[in-house]
């Protein structure tokens, strides 16, 4: 796979959008990854062969332009050929403000998008052919700047709640994290899930479990005990438990996979993109 660089956001986006990224990749390397969950809502706008979902009701053709919404198990999405895609991945609380609409619960696993995301996304293709990447996410950052926070929303309790969460590695006390919001238990919980689907504690597990497999990722030989420090958990079984629960296997199954994931990158910035994006803390 090659990785194209991480663009960062421009400002009007900074606070709500982690970065834009893009990737190309064959076929069959493409077709062996799944998407594991972590603390972002991916938007999606696929510039390559059709792209796939698997399901229990079997393979669904996806649309050119989709959401990733906040996952709670893996996500298999196949390629049809050469696999092109470009991403905005956003902080789960600006779907309401950014895409102007509901944030949606992690059951549904992929969300299309309206008529006009999607002849953006076939504009973008063309972009993409003729000018290349970096001039295709410049367009994709102004398209969501004309489109975005087209109402009124006060972000500021829950951004705030959300980034500290990130740096925490999800490690806060709700009660913390609500007094720090100057609100209630019960009333920053309403808040908080209003604008991202999902209870503050259940982001906190999320944002958590995205560090410790990008942890396993970046140094798989890391012992569980230490993680199990490092992240806050019990002993090492916690970790596991909590781990399988989103990943479906077991940390070092997952960790077996490291290599390879490199290898398919082929390129140094990705594992410091993986260590800048979570801010991985030294775990020995």
């Amino acid at each position: 796979m090659r990785h194209q660089p991480i663009y960062a956001p421009v400002p009007m986006l900074a606070a709500d959008v982690s970065c834009f990224w893009a990737l190309e990749q064959d076929q069959e390397s493409y077709n062996r990854e799944v998407y594991l969950p972590d603390a972002y809502v991916e938007v999606i706008i696929n510039v390559g062969a059709p792209l796939l979902l698997e399901s229990k009701h079997g393979l669904l053709e996806l649309p050119r332009a989709f959401v990733n919404p906040l996952q709670n198990k893996p996500l298999r999405i196949r390629a049809t050929g050469f696999c092109q895609m470009m991403s905005m991945q956003l902080y789960p609380w600006a779907v309401k403000p950014v895409l102007n609409r509901d944030a949606d619960p992690s059951t549904v696993h992929v969300i299309g998008l309206d008529a006009d995301w999607q002849r953006f996304a076939r504009y973008l293709t063309g972009i993409v052919a003729h000018r290349g990447y970096g001039e295709a996410v410049a367009c994709y950052q102004e398209y969501v700047c004309q489109t975005a926070y087209r109402r009124k929303h006060d972000l500021t309790l829950i951004r705030t709640a959300g980034h500290l969460l990130q740096s925490a590695h999800g490690q806060i006390r709700m009660a913390d994290l609500a007094a720090q919001s100057h609100l209630s238990s019960s009333q920053f919980e309403r808040q908080f899930k209003h604008y991202t689907a999902v209870s503050p504690k259940t982001y906190a597990r999320i944002v958590r479990f995205g560090s410790l497999q990008a942890a396993l990722l970046v140094n798989p030989f890391l012992p569980l005990a230490d993680l199990a420090d490092v992240y806050g958990y019990s002993d090492p079984a916690h970790l596991i438990r909590e781990f399988k629960s989103f990943a479906h296997t077991t940390p070092r199954d997952f960790a077996a996979t490291a290599p390879a994931f490199f290898e398919l990158r082929q390129d140094e910035t990705w594992c410091d993109f993986m260590k800048q994006s979570f801010s991985l803390p030294d775990a020995g």
